[in-house]
């Protein structure tokens, strides 16, 4: 199998971003003045589980037509890339969270470098994406921006961030009208602020997704664990993987390789061809195996996205370790975690970075400076100089007119108000009842004929009164239901 010459460069791009996400976040908390020693904040675990995914996407699939949502914790990811790619400044990554710095989510508005949608308030950011590929649609069905290629709709979706109602709106919409060019990627990581997600729950996004008529791609094994499942012994290691609870998987991921080691031996020792392949693995080997998930092995994040060769809308249900990389992975506190000092040095240390070089953009690597630079220049994404692009200003009058015409109407169930402009409201008259009814009537209750009792306005009823229910002849019917003693209760 041909090896992609792409992937030493993009590697060493996702441990780069890696480290600029994670150092400004810290540099944010630890290490800028500050006058009241809070805690700004930051989510370098939740960045940790995209950067794979974001590195494969910008340095090597998008096109500077595409379109990017980006999950709201990942911010710093983006803004790391953005500075890669000499779209972000230094200056406003070391003011990150300050004023006037990158922003904590990303922002149209706020922020200086190349952000497409903005995605604060969470979910809504995902669902724009949809609303955007239709606009695109109607846009080019009028024969509008024909010069300009269509391009994919993306959002970056954390699994907890897919509670929000307004994103089931949005599949549903999606399916009415033919969504087309969106793609959904969802970080599958397991974990959200406060919690472990259920168990199972991709089996029900992938059941949402394929009935929205969405094509569903599932990236759970990298290239390591593919490769151990095809060993003797590797597809009872893969049934075990598939039956792990998400709770006991992530604590084994933060204990690391001894803790596998032990937890897989209690359960998978003495099973000759399984045990030995455990046992060839050294505690680092065995770690490394047991969390290259699909969603941190760019190999296979790349096959996913340039596999898909046409316009039907694609989920692509990434498995991810929070905090991937970093010393607090799969740790259950994770969320808003930041590194301490010790922590971070260790960080530094594992990413050959010196003090004092922390904002340099190719410091640590192995590839030199001049050919990631060229790497760089080449990335489809950044061929296109400004894609953030302004239309003229319309002015606008200072008195619109009013259109007029002879009669207006308003109709609700049964309710006809229809007049002449000027001529005062009419009283309102059911269809059951041929006597006007006071204009304050509720349109529901009016309509069903059960607001008038005698010449009282009845807005509610009595437990032990008779509901009035309506005849076609404008007479009302007995009483559909009358409670017993045993039932009456004072209001």
């Amino acid at each position: 199998m041909p090896t992609d010459d792409r992937l030493p460069f993009l590697s060493a791009l996702e441990r780069k971003v890696l480290w600029l996400a994670s150092w400004t976040i810290h540099h944010a908390n630890h290490v800028r003045e500050s006058d009241d020693s809070l805690k700004v904040g930051g989510h370098q675990a939740s960045s940790a589980s995209l950067a794979a995914i974001m590195t494969a996407l910008y340095f090597a699939v998008l096109k500077p037509e595409d379109r990017v949502a980006v999950k709201p914790h990942a911010s710093p990811i983006f803004h790391a890339i953005q500075y890669l790619l000499g779209k972000q400044t230094r200056e406003k990554l070391e003011n990150f969270r300050g004023y006037g710095g990158a922003q904590s989510y990303p922002s149209r508005t706020k922020d200086s470098d190349d952000v497409d949608f903005s995605t604060g308030s969470v979910g809504l950011g995902v669902a724009i994406t949809s609303f955007a590929s239709m606009v695109q649609d109607y846009v080019h069905a009028h024969g509008w921006g024909e010069e300009r290629p269509k391009g994919r709709m993306i959002a970056l979706v954390g699994d907890a961030e897919l509670d929000e109602g307004n994103i089931y709106e949005a599949l549903l919409e999606g399916w009415k009208f033919g969504l087309k060019n969106t793609w959904w990627i969802i970080d599958y990581n397991r974990q959200s602020l406060d919690a472990v997600v259920r168990e199972d729950l991709h089996t029900r996004f992938e059941q949402l997704f394929t009935a929205m008529g969405w094509d569903l791609v599932v990236l759970k094994y990298g290239k390591l664990q593919q490769a151990a499942f095809a060993e003797p012994g590797g597809e009872r290691l893969k049934q075990w993987i598939d039956s792990a609870p998400n709770q006991l998987y992530s604590a084994l991921i933060f204990q690391g390789g001894a803790a596998w080691r032990k937890r897989l031996m209690d359960d998978l020792g003495d099973q000759g061809d399984v045990s030995k392949l455990i046992e060839r693995r050294s505690d680092d080997e065995l770690s490394a195996l047991m969390c290259n998930l699909g969603g941190h092995d760019i190999a296979s994040i790349l096959e996913a996205f340039e596999a898909i060769d046409h316009d039907r809308p694609v989920c692509f249900l990434c498995y991810t370790v929070k905090g991937f990389g970093l010393p607090l992975a799969g740790h259950k506190d994770n969320h808003a975690g930041l590194m301490n000092e010790a922590q971070m040095a260790g960080l530094r240390a594992a990413m050959n970075i010196r003090e004092g070089a922390e904002w340099e953009p190719f410091e640590g690597l192995e590839i030199s400076q001049d050919e990631l630079q060229a790497f760089l220049a080449a990335v489809p994404f950044a061929q296109q100089a400004q894609r953030r692009l302004t239309a003229a200003r319309i002015e606008l009058p200072e008195t619109l007119p009013i259109p007029q015409q002879k009669t207006i109407s308003t109709r609700c169930h049964g309710l006809d108000q229809s007049r002449c402009l000027g001529e005062p409201a009419r009283h309102l008259r059911t269809r059951y009842d041929a006597r006007p009814l006071p204009r304050r009537a509720h349109c529901f209750g009016a309509t069903l004929g059960i607001l008038r009792h005698g010449t009282t306005l009845r807005t509610r009823h009595r437990r032990d009164e008779p509901f009035l229910a309506p005849r076609r002849d404008g007479a009302l019917a007995q009483p559909v239901r009358r409670t017993l003693d045993s039932d009456r209760h004072a209001l």
